[in-house]
Formats: C-alpha cells, sequence, structure tokens
C-alpha cells in the first residue's frame, strides 16, 4: 500500500476511536504512530486566503475614473447579490482592497459597471494578487484574462452574393453587405475623421442617462419618444461608434421607409443596410476591432424619409453575419415581445454636440432571456450636414445634470443610499446571497467525537459604505443549525477595534445571566470588542434540550435568526472588513472563561488561560499557538459558504473523504474537500441532511 494512505488511514482511524464524546472510555492517541500528525505545524485549517486587489480605472484620455462602484465576482456567478465585494474608486481611480476567497479560487472577475468601461474584466491572481488598469485605449491591461463568446454560425441558406455583396435574408428583405469593406474583425475601412469633442464628458452624460445594468428611465421608451430619425432636409447623415457593453459579437444597419409609414413586418423592409457588421469593442469579449469614435457616412437622403434600425444579435463570424439570428429593431411591433417590452433602442438628443444618440438592448427583454434592461448593449450617435435636418421633435434630451439628493458626490442612481449622505452602498462577508459556517467541539480541552457539529452557526456580515469607502456600520447575521450537544453552549464573537468605536449594539438573545454588557451593548472587561448573540443555544431552539437537527429522523428545529445591529462612534476604515469572519468563538456548557476558538485564534480578555495546555489542548500561546492537539488537530471549523456538517458520532475524516488528505498537505490538495457536489468528497449517509 502506498506509504501516504497508510498515513491517512491511521489519520482516520485515530480521529474514530479516540472520537465519542458521550463515551468517555474511548482510547486515546495512542494509536497513532509516532511522529504522525494530522496536519503540519503552522497549519491553522483555514479554507480561505487573501487576495489584494489593485486595479485602476481610467478614462479613454488616460484621466483616472473616480467615485464608480466596483463589483468583484466569483467567475462562475455573476449575478447580482453574489458580488464578493463592492469598492468605489477613489480620487485617482484606483480600487484598492483585500479579500478573503476560499482557498481554490484563483481568477476574479471585476465590473466596473460604467459606461465606456469595459465589463466583468477576468482577472488572475499572481503571488495572490490581482492588478489591472480598467479603461484606456487598450481597454484593459494587466493580470487581464482574455476570453472570447461563442458566436452564431450563419445558416447554409445565407450566401453572400460576390457580385452584389448582399445577403439573401431568405425572405423579401436583402441585406446590403460587401466584405471588402471591412477588416477581419468587421471594422470599416473607410472612416471619417474622428469628432473632436469631450468624450469623456460624453460618457459621463451616457452613464448618467443610461446607467450600466440599472432599468431604462420609462421617459425614454414611452410611446410618445420617437424611436427613429426623420429626415427634414436633403442632408447627408453620418454615423458615429461610441461603445458597446455586450457579450455578443452584433451586427447593426439601418433602412429607410417613407415618413409616417412604417413597417408593418419585416418583408415591408426593402433593404437593410450594414453599417457595423460586428459592432465590438476592440478588447472586449466580443472579439472586434472597434474604436470609439469610428465614423462611417451612411448616405444622402431627401425630406420625408425615416432611417430605422435594426441589431442582430450575435450575428458575426468569419468577415460574415448570420441574417436568421434573433433581430431587435427600432420600429418596435417587428420586435418579438409583448406591447410593453417591445421597445429596443432609445434616441436622444444631445443638443450641445448637435448629434442624436441611440442605444440599444441586445437581449430579448422577456422574463428569463436574462436582458438587464439598461438600453447600453450598443451606443451610436448620428449627426446631419445641414444639422437642423433631423427633426428633434418630441426625442427626450439626453440628461446633462446628475441627480444627487444626498449630496455625497454618487449618482442617485448608482447610490444604494440616495437620500442618506452617511451611506452610499452595501459590502458582503461572504456575500449577499452566500453565508459562511462555523462549526466547534464543546469539550475542549478535551477532545470530541469530531462530527463538528456541537454548535454549527451559519452567518453573513452587511457593511454599510460611505462614499469614501469608510465602514458606518455593521449588521451580523446569525443562524444556528444544529447543536450535537448535552451541554448548554453560547457564542461569541470579537471584533478587531476598541470597545469605544462601538456607540451601540442591539438585537442579541441573552437568557442565561452570565454575561455582563456594557452601557454600548458590548461584553464589559474586554481589550476588544465582543459581542455576544446568544449565551445559551437552548435559548435560539425554542428551548429543545437535547440533541437538535443532527441525529436522523427526529424532526429539524430551526433555529433564531438573530441579526446584530453594531452602530460605529465614527466611520471605520475599509480594511475592517477585510477581517471578517472576525475571531468566532463558543462558550462551553455556560462557564464564560471556556472559550473555544479556531485554531490559532487568541481567546478574549474574559477566558480562563489555565485552561490553555491542558487535557488535550496544546496551545502555547508564545508561539501564536491555539486550540490545536498535539497532534494539530482542531476543535473548531470555519467554512467559506455550506457545510453539510456530519450526523451525530460521525467522525469529518468519515464523511468527508478527502478532509484527511486536505489537512495531511496542508491545504494544498482538495482545497474544495467540503463541496458535496463533487464526486468523490463525501460519503452522503454520514452527513445530516435537513429533510
Amino acid at each position: 500500500m502506498n506509504k501516504n494512505l497508510l498515513l491517512i488511514a491511521a489519520f482516520a482511524f485515530s480521529f474514530c476511536v479516540t472520537s465519542c464524546k458521550k463515551q468517555p472510555d474511548i482510547a486515546s492517541d495512542k494509536i497513532i504512530p509516532d511522529g504522525l500528525k494530522a496536519a503540519p505545524d503552522g497549519f491553522d485549517y483555514s479554507s480561505t486566503k487573501k487576495i489584494d486587489v489593485n486595479v485602476r480605472l481610467i478614462s479613454s484620455t488616460d484621466k483616472p475614473m473616480k467615485s464608480v462602484l466596483v463589483s468583484v465576482y466569483h467567475p462562475s456567478n455573476l449575478k447580482k447579490g453574489s458580488e464578493l465585494t463592492k469598492v468605489m474608486s477613489d480620487n485617482n481611480g484606483y480600487i484598492k482592497t483585500t479579500l478573503t476567497v476560499p482557498s481554490f479560487m484563483d481568477t476574479l472577475v471585476v465590473d466596473p459597471a460604467y459606461f465606456g468601461l469595459m465589463r466583468n474584466v477576468k482577472l488572475y491572481a499572481k503571488n495572490n494578487t490581482v492588478s489591472a488598469i480598467i479603461g484606456g485605449q487598450s481597454g484593459a491591461s494587466g493580470n487581464v484574462v482574455i476570453e472570447r463568446t461563442n458566436t452564431a454560425k450563419p445558416s447554409r441558406k445565407n450566401k453572400l452574393s460576390a457580385k452584389k455583396g448582399i445577403l439573401n435574408a431568405g425572405g423579401s428583405t436583402v441585406f446590403a453587405y460587401d466584405a471588402n469593406d471591412y477588416d477581419d474583425l468587421g471594422r470599416p475601412k473607410d472612416l471619417y475623421p474622428k469628432d473632436d469633442i469631450d468624450w469623456d464628458e460624453l460618457k459621463a452624460r451616457i452613464n448618467n442617462s443610461l446607467p450600466e445594468s440599472h432599468y431604462v428611465k420609462s421617459k425614454y421608451i414611452s410611446t410618445e419618444s420617437p424611436s427613429n430619425l426623420t429626415i427634414t432636409k436633403l442632408s447627408d447623415v453620418w454615423i458615429t461608434f461610441v461603445h458597446e457593453g455586450a457579450d455578443y459579437r452584433n451586427s447593426f444597419g439601418y433602412y429607410t421607409y417613407p415618413t409616417g409609414h412604417p413597417p408593418l413586418s419585416e418583408n415591408d423592409i426593402d433593404t437593410v443596410h450594414m453599417i457595423f457588421p460586428n459592432a465590438s469593442l476592440a478588447g472586449h469579449t466580443g472579439t472586434g476591432s472597434m474604436r470609439m469614435g469610428d465614423k462611417v457616412k451612411i448616405g444622402r437622403f431627401p425630406a420625408g424619409v425615416s432611417l430605422g434600425f435594426v441589431l442582430l444579435q450575435n450575428a458575426y463570424t468569419d468577415k460574415t453575419f448570420s441574417t436568421s439570428a434573433t433581430k431587435f429593431y427600432s420600429n418596435e411591433d417587428l420586435n418579438p415581445e409583448n406591447a410593453k417590452l417591445k421597445r429596443h433602442n432609445v434616441l436622444l438628443n444631445n443638443a450641445p454636440q448637435k448629434t442624436f444618440l441611440i442605444g440599444f438592448e441586445d437581449i430579448d427583454r422577456r422574463e428569463g432571456y436574462g436582458s438587464d434592461q439598461d438600453f447600453n448593449d450598443l451606443v451610436v450617435y448620428a449627426q446631419s450636414n445641414p444639422v437642423e435636418a433631423i427633426s428633434p421633435l418630441d426625442i427626450p434630451f439626453l440628461d446633462e445634470k446628475i441627480e444627487d439628493r444626498d449630496g455625497d458626490g454618487i449618482s442617485d442612481d448608482l447610490d444604494e443610499y440616495p437620500d442618506d449622505k452617511k451611506r452610499a452602498y452595501d459590502r458582503y462577508y461572504p456575500s449577499q446571497s452566500i453565508w459562511g459556517t462555523t462549526a466547534f467541539e464543546d469539550l475542549w480541552p478535551n477532545e470530541g467525537d469530531y462530527d463538528l457539529n456541537d454548535l454549527v452557526i451559519s452567518y453573513r456580515y452587511k457593511f454599510a459604505m460611505s462614499s469614501s469607502n469608510g465602514v458606518v456600520d455593521l449588521t451580523a447575521e446569525f443562524k444556528p443549525l444544529a447543536a450535537g450537544a448535552s451541554m448548554q453552549n453560547g457564542f461569541g464573537l470579537e471584533l478587531p477595534i476598541q470597545p469605544s468605536a462601538i456607540s451601540s449594539v442591539s438585537g442579541y438573545n441573552l437568557s442565561s445571566g452570565y454575561i455582563k454588557l456594557d452601557g454600548n451593548g458590548v461584553e464589559a472587561g474586554q481589550a476588544k470588542a465582543v459581542v455576544i448573540p446568544f449565551d445559551n443555544h437552548r435559548a435560539v431552539f425554542g428551548g429543545t434540550a437535547g440533541f437538535v437537527n443532527t441525529l436522523s429522523g427526529a424532526p429539524t428545529i430551526n433555529g433564531q435568526h438573530i441579526t446584530l445591529s453594531i452602530q460605529f462612534s465614527s466611520p471605520l476604515s475599509e480594511e475592517f472588513t477585510t477581517t471578517a469572519p472576525f475571531n468566532p468563538f463558543m462558550i462551553s456548557n455556560l462557564d464564560r472563561g471556556k472559550e473555544v476558538h479556531l485554531v490559532n485564534h487568541e481567546p478574549t480578555s474574559l477566558a480562563n488561560l489555565n485552561l490553555l495546555g491542558t487535557g488535550s489542548d496544546n496551545s502555547s500561546p508564545d508561539k501564536a499557538r491555539y486550540y490545536l492537539t498535539e497532534t494539530n488537530r482542531p476543535f473548531a471549523l470555519d467554512i467559506y459558504g455550506t457545510f453539510v456538517y456530519p450526523k451525530e458520532h460521525t467522525s469529518i475524516t468519515l464523511a468527508y473523504m478527502n478532509f484527511v488528505e486536505w489537512a495531511l498537505s496542508g491545504g494544498t490538495k482538495y482545497t474544495n474537500w467540503y463541496d458535496i457536489s463533487v464526486k468523490g468528497n463525501t460519503n452522503e449517509s454520514l452527513l445530516f441532511i435537513s429533510k
């Protein structure tokens, strides 16, 4: 047998035979072979690591972009509410923070959510640091992972005519297109000089009017608001590419019709003239080569003609495009949704620059398709000569004034607290949609059965942040999940701040009379701020004695959801959020001095230090070693996310098949050992799964 397998088997067996906390005659650690330890010295049993984030946001003219709210995600989940953190860029455009993430995570997605900046930039961690610049001419640079989206393949029915340069759409509409007029990625070759305007100002105004991932303003898509251009004088018309925020390689074209007689069906459109066959920005996920300011002339048009536009979703590939792709028209009656959702573009009057902005939503707006309804997936502008040739009648104006009711420098569209100057946004740990889990053994300083279910707590922390990234207050939520114990245990949390830094604490459940509080709600007599969510688990499980939610067949008991509101005397540094999950501990059997902490987490001022180094505990304060046995086994674990704990009297080494090797490797192998969705990680029959 492989030597390593022998060690693992011996370790697992030793865990089991020394583990029956309700049976005192169980054998001791003597079963472990000489020299064998459960984990290498120095390993703290953490399932997480720290990643430093250093990202700068700059404009297309390399100016720093301040007050941009940036979200950071795990690449597998970009849904709203799953952010690992959110940070506001500072006056120099920097996003600097430290994240606590699962040990197996080596890439992050950074999303500035600001018009004109690349969205959802995937970055890799090098030496546990993520560094990048988002913006500028390149779009993004640094630790960037370039990924390309899948693109549609053109239908075999849509064949390019070398003679006429048109694509047959299969109906009566033809698509006018000559591949020779574009480069290999679909950028027009015949470009006019870039307009001499303040592009940064234009992007700021567009971001105010069409903010990323925010539902478009109703006034822009009302029935009275035009969606097409109406020509009132003989004029030349140009279209200028501004930006795209899509994952698709969309194609964009125009068509004409007599003013007042719009097409009633797609077949009423004679010809769609291609403008941008691949409206994808250089450097973005759409594999394009378009640049902000790319300007083309689309023709000369007489009075009495209207110009409509069409976006072909994800249509471009290999110097051509699929005319069978899903199409969204500026004539909304041609679109597939119901009457309230048919609109797919906005038309806005940019009066100072004498242009008309056109913004498209590139996804079906019905529920379930994933549209964010922001109408900025493709943004271009039109201009004419003479400039007054395009009718401005009833076209809403591009907003110039930024609405900021509370005056904190954050626009109301982006401000999560638009009427509260102290607060601007919320940050969570682990995230808004993910709760962490802490599990304890309660026989410390003696060893228990290592089922890690004597007290199991699920938690989530919400930090209310100011516009300058200060921490205004903390909401700490706790859900007691299990109590596989005959003793009565409490739960506490030490924060890395002075007690005076807290002005008030409310929401705890204290019923057993042994916890003393100061006037501000923190525990009295502590050098650091300590809060006690509850002092007796039986009180939060409805007075239930005995084992709770650990025995098969027993009814599930829902624990009390405890929410602590912790107000600070003055805003804390942003660094405070990076110390989560702080220093949680269990108070064993109502004995205030008997604290059980995570590995190498110091006891609080009220702990009985005489218990350290007694029984099976091998703590050594002078070596900063705490809450480990002589063979380096823990008394508590913290898991980033859900932890399905073992059934009563079942060692974690049996329930989780890779726990032993993870510990033996010092956390370098099987870093996702606790993920029950991974095949081979668990013996599911030994886990407590609530019915």
